[in-house]
């Protein structure tokens, strides 16, 4: 549960009546930070909001067809995952406007949501909302409200015994007090002692006022309340039907987990581009350092110094700190305000590798292992010698890396001797077009011309190629021809 989505539910969604901003409220109040995994029964909204089932499944179909909230299709939670499939309910999210978070709000909700694994919130993720539409006018607006018979007051109440008692209005209300009390004459019977007058004119006030003026005189009080007045003594209100035990598995409530030993010396290492000195560190570089500290399920536990090395080779190996700068182009997408295209990776060579979060990165650069033992740290088993498997993939690069030298060299070679002999057929082919030029000139000079010019060229030429045969020219790399030349 966060704030953010309920005060934009309560005070600035626009919503179109107060049934509808309970149901939202009720919705988003289970949800993440940023308005994703809302995901309540209608049964459930529907209890919350004070209303009926099919009218919390049909408020949240109109909140969707508005664009207040949309049906969630990725980034599906555990919690939703351990429901039994037929119980499932739907996973809204709340389209909270990118424009209604603050520039460091919005910062932040984008840093929680690279940990997760989510894309930045932008305008175009989260565009602004319509304004609420217009509230239904009433039927009867404007028409008189009809009158109704108001039941005439009782004079008063009379007090027990007879005449000669308290003659005082008894209140509608029950809680409040008696107006006042006239003070009764003493009575004219001489078998009344002023005792029993004033028990007297304190069971009126007594049950005048709805109270008990003695401890035995309740029950009866509260029959005659249940009876004339309908008070709970007379009610028959049936009581709520308990709420079922929920398909979700119990909330685990864990406390904060401790720094590991060793924390404050690699937390001073991280370099200043990535946090100040002395500020909090994102969430989840912080869990990667006490990863790698303290141990966890398939990473070994490091010392301080293996950490720093490992941060150091990451950050600066890897020339990080440029390639999270502003200016820096990781691909042809890249603008100054971020780059969508695909990051780069094992599965994507060709993706863009420019950093556009220093924390995410760092803490999965940190975490990220080449090889498949958790305990080797570049090439060294801690607490032992030297990984075996690191040691023979190095020497299957080093044979790729030979072999892929080896074949550019004779892809080059190759390459070369091809332009070589391109080069002496070019050459013949000048020759051959120069001494055509030449004796078709002499020719002309003598009176030659026409038909016969052509056949005297011609018959000289053949000739020439005769005594300068034309030479071989370059095959195809691979065919048939290439390989007959080659073997010559």
């Amino acid at each position: 549960m966060s704030l953010y989505p309920i005060l934009w539910a309560a005070d600035h969604a626009p919503v179109r009546d107060a049934e509808e901003r309970a149901i939202l409220i009720a919705l988003v109040i289970k949800g993440d930070f940023d308005g994703c995994n809302c995901f309540r029964s209608y049964k459930t909204l529907a209890e919350k909001a004070r209303v009926d089932a099919k009218t919390a499944g049909r408020r949240c179909r109109e909140m969707e067809a508005r664009g207040l909230i949309k049906r969630q299709e990725e980034y599906r939670s555990k919690a939703w995952l351990a429901i039994p499939e037929e119980q499932r309910p739907v996973i809204w999210e709340a389209m909270i406007p990118a424009e209604w978070w603050s520039a460091a709000q919005l910062a932040d909700i984008n840093d929680q949501r690279a940990g997760l694994g989510r894309s930045p919130l932008t305008p175009k993720i989260r565009p602004a909302l319509a304004p609420a539409p217009p509230k239904k006018t009433r039927t009867d607006k404007g028409s008189k409200r009809p009158k109704k018979d108001v039941p005439s007051e009782a004079p008063g109440t009379t007090s027990p015994g007879g005449g000669q008692g308290t003659d005082s209005p008894h209140p509608q209300d029950y809680k409040s007090g008696p107006p006042g009390l006239v003070v009764p004459q003493p009575s004219e019977s001489p078998s009344e002692s002023p005792s029993e007058n004033n028990r007297a004119v304190a069971d009126a006030v007594g049950k005048s006022a709805g109270g008990c003026a003695r401890a035995d005189e309740c029950d009866a009080a509260a029959d005659e309340t249940g009876k004339a007045e309908g008070g709970s003594a007379a009610s028959g209100t049936a009581l709520p039907t308990q709420r079922k035990k929920s398909p979700r598995p119990p909330t685990t409530k864990t406390r904060p987990r401790k720094e590991s030993t060793g924390f404050e010396m690699v937390r001073a290492a991280i370099p200043a581009a990535v946090a100040a000195p002395g500020t909090r560190l994102f969430p989840g570089l912080h869990r990667a350092i006490n990863d790698l500290l303290g141990g966890a399920p398939g990473i070994p536990r490091r010392t301080p110094e293996q950490v720093i090395a490992r941060l150091n080779r990451r950050w600066y190996g890897e020339n990080a700190e440029d390639r999270a700068a502003a200016d820096y182009r990781g691909c042809e997408r890249c603008t100054a305000s971020g780059c969508e295209a695909p990051r780069r990776d094992l599965e994507n060579p060709d993706g863009c590798d420019r950093i556009r979060n220093r924390n995410s990165w760092l803490a999965a650069a940190l975490l990220a292992q080449d090889c498949s033992d958790p305990g080797c740290e570049d090439g060294q088993i801690i607490g032992g010698g030297e990984c075996r498997a690191c040691r023979d993939r190095a020497v299957e690069r080093r044979e790729i890396a030979r072999s892929a030298a080896e074949a550019a060299a004779r892809w080059e070679a190759e390459i070369k001797a091809r332009q070589a002999v391109q080069g002496v057929a070019d050459a013949w082919t000048r020759r051959e077009a120069a001494e055509t030029d030449r004796y078709r000139r002499v020719l002309g000079e003598a009176g030659v011309w026409g038909t016969k010019l052509d056949h005297q060229v011609g018959q000289h030429m053949d000739g020439w190629r005769e005594k300068n045969p034309r030479p071989a020219a370059p095959a195809a790399r691979g065919g048939r021809e290439g390989q007959a030349a080659v073997g010559a």
